[in-house]
């Protein structure tokens, strides 16, 4: 589960598969526009059998030379720009994870899932 080593004189550092999705959950919660994370199809099975994770929507992988590549699930709050939130989302992770890390980004993808209307009143609620 561990990709990032780093190795010093004194020993080696392993980072857990489950740090790096901590810190995406977090930085992705904080961006402007990102109501909540959505759950994938894995995620269902998961929690199906009593396996839920807390880091729903997030699939972290890593290539040969130990970069990560990040695929979020994600459900935007109705009125953000989808592009803008997409793009400011890449970058406070990228950087969350660089400056908690210092791993290499190979690619962050974001698949938003659904668009969430919290303010809106409907007619029949006027």
């Amino acid at each position: 589960m561990t990709k990032k080593n780093t190795e010093l004189e004194s020993g080696k550092i392993k980072i857990s598969e489950d740090v790096y999705a901590t810190i995406v959950t977090i930085a992705a919660l904080e961006t402007k526009g990102i109501h909540h994370m959505s759950s994938t199809f894995n995620d269902g099975v998961n929690t199906f059998f009593r396996r839920k994770s807390d880091h729903e929507g997030v699939k972290i992988s890593f290539n040969d030379e130990g970069a990560i590549s990040v695929t979020l699930y994600v459900c935007i709050q109705y009125g953000y720009r989808i592009p803008d939130v997409a793009l400011r989302l890449q970058e406070h992770i990228k950087t969350a994870l660089v400056s908690y890390t210092e791993i290499e980004v190979q690619t962050i993808d974001v698949v938003v899932q659904d668009i969430i209307f919290d303010d809106l009143v409907t007619p029949s609620q006027s």
